[in-house]
């Protein structure tokens, strides 16, 4: 009896440390799955962004209105050299510089158009550039990188002219181009924009050309 209980025990034992090596190379689960982020409220977001002062009295929304104020009536058409969305970003940065370069210098920002809420959003063109104008807006507050380099004037033209721009109360030899964005179908044909077709360009800071 004795040594068939040694035996069962060995051959349990044998067993045992069988099972054991057998576990150490079995496929081991792998750590349970990470628990989903909980969705980003897009429009609580854009609002949050919106409200934000690019400078005392002067905030993200507000940026966006004039961007559409400025835009409304341009509409993308085949070969532009850049989507108006792009052009819009551009325009907000040039906004957003003309403002913090005032503020710095304790001047009154450049003529723009005033912060116009749409009419109708449910009109689709009008929400088309509303929508356009306001993301152009928080991405130029919160990109790092700014493709007007500072410039603080923009102008919708008639013509593809690089030249210097000139500004009543500037200097004589006027203000130089920055960028040029366009053309672009302008619907609207009225006393500043004569024509149906339309370029958007930006000019750099008018205190630079004293330098």
């Amino acid at each position: 009896m004795p040594d068939n209980a040694s035996a069962q025990q060995w051959g349990a034992s044998k067993e045992s440390r069988l099972e054991r090596v057998i576990d150490i190379f079995k496929p081991q689960p792998g750590p349970p799955p990470k628990p989903p982020a909980p969705p980003v409220n897009q429009k609580e977001w854009h609002q949050s962004v919106e409200q934000k002062h690019v400078v005392p009295g002067l905030t993200v929304h507000e940026v966006g209105l004039s961007v559409y104020g400025e835009t409304r009536s341009l509409h993308d058409r085949p070969g532009s050299n850049e989507p108006l969305s792009s052009a819009r970003q551009k325009v907000a940065y040039v906004l957003i510089n003309g403002a913090e370069e005032a503020h710095r210098r304790n001047q009154k920002p450049p003529k723009i158009h005033g912060p116009i809420e749409p009419r109708d959003l449910r009109n689709p063109e009008e929400r088309a550039a509303y929508d356009s104008s306001m993301n152009a807006a928080r991405e130029a507050y919160l990109s790092g990188h700014d493709p007007t380099q500072g410039s603080t004037h923009f102008s919708i033209e008639v013509t593809p002219s690089r030249a210097n721009k000139i500004y009543k109360r500037g200097t004589p030899e006027g203000v130089p181009i920055s960028t040029q964005s366009g053309p672009y179908y302008n619907s609207y044909v009225g006393q500043d924009v004569k024509s149906h077709t339309a370029w958007l360009n930006t000019y750099h800071a008018d205190h630079e050309k004293k330098k």
